[in-house]
């Protein structure tokens, strides 16, 4: 264990030494290199903004509109049948679409229902065990401009649904 985080707080000072040494061996002109890559960062950041932005304005409608809350009481009388709390709904539809909005969702489940509860137990695994599809999909995808990625989104909302469920049925065996 000491051992670890001896590593731990080595690993970076020793990555960076390890690449100024190597660039100083091979006469690679290092700030000139890191001030190129910095401004390819910029650039691409700037290409990527119109998706990100695209993505927040569709989430912020979304909610704003009362259409999420529309979609869960239109689906509670199922999913209780099943034992799917019907508050993690919207938490399975924001996920796919951005990291920042369902952890703020997350965290307004686990202040409202506690941590330790089945419903806090879900909540948390699905917001640590899957991953933002549609907002990677737009977003890089959309940037390098592949147009036929329908495959790509098909796997990746199945996964999403996996682990959706995967979490209820972990919470509930974790809750007991």
């Amino acid at each position: 264990m000491k051992l670890l985080i001896i590593i731990s707080h080595w690993a970076v000072p020793v990555t960076i030494v390890g690449i100024l040494t190597a660039g100083a061996i091979k006469k690679v002109k290092l700030y000139e290199v890191f001030i190129q890559g910095a401004m390819e960062g910029v650039k691409t950041t700037v290409k990527l903004t119109p998706y990100l932005l695209a993505i927040f304005v569709a989430i912020g409608l979304f909610r704003a509109s009362g259409a999420l809350g529309f979609l869960v009481d239109l689906l509670k009388p199922f999913l209780s049948s099943l034992g799917i709390p019907a508050e993690l709904v919207p938490l399975g539809l924001l996920k796919p679409l951005s990291g920042s909005a369902s952890l703020g969702f997350t965290a307004e489940l686990l202040q409202k229902h506690g941590p330790d509860t089945a419903l806090g137990i879900m909540a948390s695994l699905i917001q640590g065990s899957s991953e933002t599809t549609i907002y990677v999909f737009s977003l890089y995808l959309g940037s390098v401009q592949i147009r036929n990625g329908r495959h790509l989104l098909l796997v990746g909302l199945l996964n999403e649904w996996f682990v959706f469920l995967l979490a209820v049925m972990a919470g509930i065996i974790l809750a007991k």
